[in-house]
């Protein structure tokens, strides 16, 4: 089976040009050389974090509809596209992988409440391509080299900083290394309240406003 990513027109524009948010965040993933995975390469992509994280992860039908319905899902970059090589027939394997789940209103509230379902998420809980997230929910991230953990941490941290800063990011971390790598490279903290883990990154204007006041306050 050919093995494709699935490049839109929407993923070769500038991150600033898409219509919607969701567009803008493909766009912006594609400038780090990061797709959205859909047919053979999401079966490659689901295999390899169930060989470096375990399970239980989303099944390979959650993740194929999730993409359907926002393009997003679970995202790679290859070993080639990591080292800025041409790869004409798509053939590098993959080397790292990161989440990205629009949640809407409905989604954000049931992360709060400790009701949503990271492996089978209710789809009222999740954008379509025209909604403006509420929320971002992390999948997950899983490298097999580290250049590649410092390249999605990047993009996540510019996703959250350019093109979504009204929204905050959720993850619940499956590793010992996958905690560390959220709560000591994107600062993303234990939600108040929780009782199943979940971490939290405040949102970029949220951040800006502590800061403001607290740099107001001393």
């Amino acid at each position: 089976m050919q093995h494709s990513f699935a490049r839109t027109n929407l993923e070769a524009r500038s991150p600033m040009l898409g219509r919607t948010a969701v567009e803008r965040i493909a766009s912006a993933a594609a400038d780090f050389q990061v797709y959205a995975l859909s047919g053979s390469r999401l079966i490659e992509g689901r295999s390899l974090a169930v060989g470096l994280v375990g399970e239980p992860i989303a099944s390979l039908e959650t993740m194929s509809w999730v993409y359907e319905r926002t393009k997003l899902g679970l995202m790679g970059v290859t070993h080639a596209g990591l080292n800025g090589e041409p790869d004409p027939t798509d053939s590098s394997p993959l080397c790292g992988l990161l989440g990205i789940v629009p949640l809407t209103s409905a989604g954000n509230q049931a992360v709060l409440a400790d009701a949503f379902n990271a492996v089978s998420p209710d789809p009222a809980h999740i954008c379509t391509l025209d909604d403006e997230p509420a929320a971002i929910f992390g999948w997950g991230i899983a490298v097999s080299r580290h250049e590649a953990a410092r390249l999605l941490v990047n993009l996540g941290l510019f996703i959250s900083e350019h093109i979504v800063p009204a929204a905050d990011w959720y993850a619940r971390a499956v590793t010992d290394d996958g905690a560390r790598l959220l709560m000591g490279r994107l600062n993303l903290s234990l939600l108040e309240g929780t009782k199943i883990g979940t971490l939290r990154m405040p949102s970029h204007h949220k951040i800006e406003a502590f800061l403001s006041q607290t740099k107001g306050a001393a």
